[in-house]
């Protein structure tokens, strides 16, 4: 890994989320379950490169917790960044309470 590359850890939860996005898709299509997973993982990729791509949050108890987000397609992707990691927290639908899963 470059040096000017950050590591991308997903916590246990945002595994779990991933882990249900995809197959939760692919019970009804399972080609738009890997295209997801794959737009989501390219994302993370692109967070590894620049981990400040994100938006900061506008709710200030959110941005007060350091998070900040991307969203790829339906889902939104929270993460802090801790010195050359970034921890993603959780994957999320757009449409869930997400204030309250943080």
């Amino acid at each position: 890994m470059p040096a000017d590359k950050y590591q991308v850890r997903l916590l246990k939860i945002a595994q779990e989320d991933f882990t249900e996005i995809v197959s939760f898709i692919a019970d009804d299509n399972p080609t738009a379950a890997n295209a997801t997973a794959d737009k989501i993982e390219k994302n993370l990729f692109l967070l590894s490169e620049n981990p400040r791509l994100g938006r900061i949050p506008r709710d200030e108890e959110i941005k007060n917790l350091g998070y900040r987000y991307i969203i790829v397609q339906n889902y939104i992707i929270f993460y802090t960044i801790e010195e050359r990691t970034i921890l993603v927290h959780r994957i999320l639908h757009g449409a869930r309470n997400y204030k309250s899963l943080l």
